[in-house]
C-alpha cells in the first residue's frame, strides 16, 4: 500500500472530519469512566450504571465511526486503484 496515498485520503475533509469526532466520542467515554473512579463514594447505584451504559455506548459509537471511515478510505482506495489501471 502506499502510505503517501492513504494519508491523502484519510486527510480528506470529510475523512478528518470523521477522524475528530471519533476522538471527541472516544474522549468523552474515557473521561465518563475517569469520573467515575473519583465519584465512587459520592454517588448512587442508579447513577453508577447510567454512566456506565453512557460509557458503553459511546464506545459502540466510536467503533462505528472508526469501522465506517477505515471503509470509505478502502473504498476509495481500492476504486481508484481501478481507476489507473484502465
Amino acid at each position: 500500500m502506499d502510505r503517501e496515498e492513504l494519508k491523502k485520503l484519510y486527510n480528506k475533509p470529510a475523512n478528518l472530519r470523521l477522524k475528530h469526532i471519533a476522538l471527541c466520542v472516544i474522549g468523552v467515554a474515557i473521561a465518563i469512566l475517569i469520573s467515575m473512579i473519583f465519584l465512587v463514594d459520592k454517588v448512587s447505584w442508579q447513577l453508577w450504571y447510567f454512566m456506565r451504559g453512557c460509557a458503553g455506548v459511546l464506545a459502540i459509537i466510536f467503533v462505528i465511526i472508526v469501522s465506517v471511515l477505515v471503509y470509505r478510505v478502502n473504498r476509495d482506495y481500492i476504486t481508484g486503484d481501478r481507476r489507473d489501471k484502465k
